[in-house]
């Protein structure tokens, strides 16, 4: 387990001092479903980009990265479509993590 440390300015010390941990867990809850939206939505973007250079090149990106053309834009593509495969696996374990948080 960690713990976690809180720093709340002066003026409303008084009024979260009687708050049950409840409330807290309430918070970080609401945090984890707003953040598991925010990454949900940058993770379908990321998707349809990954969808669009599918069609380009007929393929997956598993395949594309074993035979990738010998062009500059080829090696751009690759590079670029590397990233967001990587980007979008460590967005979906965020999520995952996010989930088990909720309770899901």
């Amino acid at each position: 387990m960690v713990e976690v440390t809180v720093r709340v300015p002066e003026d409303i010390k008084d009024i979260i001092a009687e708050t049950s941990e409840t409330i807290y867990v309430e918070a970080l809850k609401e945090v984890a479903r707003k953040r598991t939206s925010n990454i949900q939505r940058r993770l379908k973007e990321l998707r349809i980009k990954n969808a669009a250079y599918e069609k380009k090149y007929g393929k997956s990106y598993t395949e594309f990265s074993q035979n990738v053309p010998d062009t500059l834009k080829g090696h751009d593509d690759w590079i670029e479509w590397s990233y967001l495969i990587k980007v979008a696996d460590e967005l979906a374990y965020k999520i995952e993590k996010l989930k088990l948080l909720l309770g899901k």
